[in-house]
């Protein structure tokens, strides 16, 4: 196997790996990759070996997409404000009832993007490993905040929202179901991390995520809003401490999900709302989700204490996010429902 090198950039110090050279524009931090795909060798490249960029993952992207047409496709959901494609993959296209799984909201979360990676790449190298996966429809999106990424890996490694402005807006404070319910100052201030914007889905990645959300209403079982960090999995409501309707259903799933990783990696997820778990959120895609009556509608916390992974870990958050959306899909759709 061959990987590419993770795009590391800390504070202080940048670091450099084998398959990363730096051009002179070292102020910058410009990174320019020594590696090219080799379409003919695509089957024996692990994406999962470090940190992929928005570029190289759009390139390993295409060149599964074009050797396995038959098992996945994409679709651009529209263009970023910097003109980059947001895009969803869809694997096993013919069934009906679909999970939804969208990462990268926050742009610093690189862990996130990674383990919709891995999704991606476990549905289609070994599908027969996941039998039940088999049953569903996923639509993956991956890097949902492609700007704020790509800043992040050249500029500030710690940039959590989009590029729209100098400034930004945090998209998961964009979405269109209580976005005007302030919990924080920082809410309608510029200049703070969690800037809502000047409107609800003011913003184009975040109106992609909602109009996907929308257009597949009536036919998704589960909805997951991949994150990083916390360990912990969430469920609705976000942006006041009072429960959501059939939050004991809501926390039924969360809990499966919890126990998928608990068997799977032995780590043990704490399940709540995000008044419980961490802080109110008003306009955060899982409400928005709950508001159009998707019967699931999940955010997962990987990884605990830092945006930054090992290379050598990177597998383990993608196997826990798996193990967590393929439980709570296998129960959401086992006759348990929310009414």
């Amino acid at each position: 196997m061959f990987g590419l090198g993770v795009l590391l950039l800390a504070l202080a110090t940048v670091h450099c790996f084998p398959n990363f050279t730096f051009d002179s524009d070292a102020a910058a931090g410009n990174l320019e990759l020594d590696f090219t795909y080799d379409e003919n060798a695509i089957d024996d490249y692990y994406p999962l070996d470090g940190f992929l960029s928005f570029d190289r993952a759009n390139e390993w992207l295409t060149i599964l997409i074009n050797k396995y047409p038959s098992n996945i496709t994409t679709k651009p959901l529209d263009r970023s404000p910097e003109g980059r494609s947001i895009r969803a993959v869809y694997i096993n296209r013919q069934q009906e009832k679909k999970i939804i799984v969208v990462a990268n909201l926050h742009a610093r979360e690189w862990a996130a993007t990674s383990s919709a990676i891995y999704i991606i790449h476990e549905l289609i190298y070994h599908a027969n490993k996941y039998p039940e996966a088999s049953e569903f429809q996923w639509i993956v999106v991956p890097i949902a905040n492609p700007d704020g990424y790509e800043y992040t890996t050249t500029t500030d490694r710690l940039w959590r929202k989009n590029r729209n402005s100098p400034l930004g807006i945090d998209l998961n404070r964009n979405f269109g179901y209580k976005w005007e319910v302030e919990v924080s100052p920082d809410d309608k201030n510029p200049e703070g991390d969690t800037y809502r914007g000047p409107s609800a889905f003011s913003e184009q990645e975040s109106k992609a995520i909602g109009n996907l959300l929308k257009e597949h209403a009536q036919t998704t079982i589960l909805y997951v809003d991949l994150h990083t960090f916390g360990e912990t999995i969430l469920y609705p409501w976000s942006f006041t401490d009072e429960p959501a309707p059939n939050a004991v259903w809501s926390r039924s799933v969360a809990e499966e999900g919890a126990r998928g990783i608990l068997s799977r990696s032995g780590k043990t997820y704490q399940v709540g709302t995000p008044a419980e778990r961490s802080f109110k959120e008003s306009g955060s895609s899982i409400d928005y989700c709950f508001s159009l009556n998707i019967k699931a509608c999940i955010a997962i916390e990987l990884t605990a204490g830092s945006y930054e992974l090992q290379n050598s870990t990177i597998p383990l958050a993608g196997q826990e996010a798996l193990a967590a959306v393929l439980s709570m899909a296998v129960y959401a759709n086992a006759g348990n429902s929310p009414l």
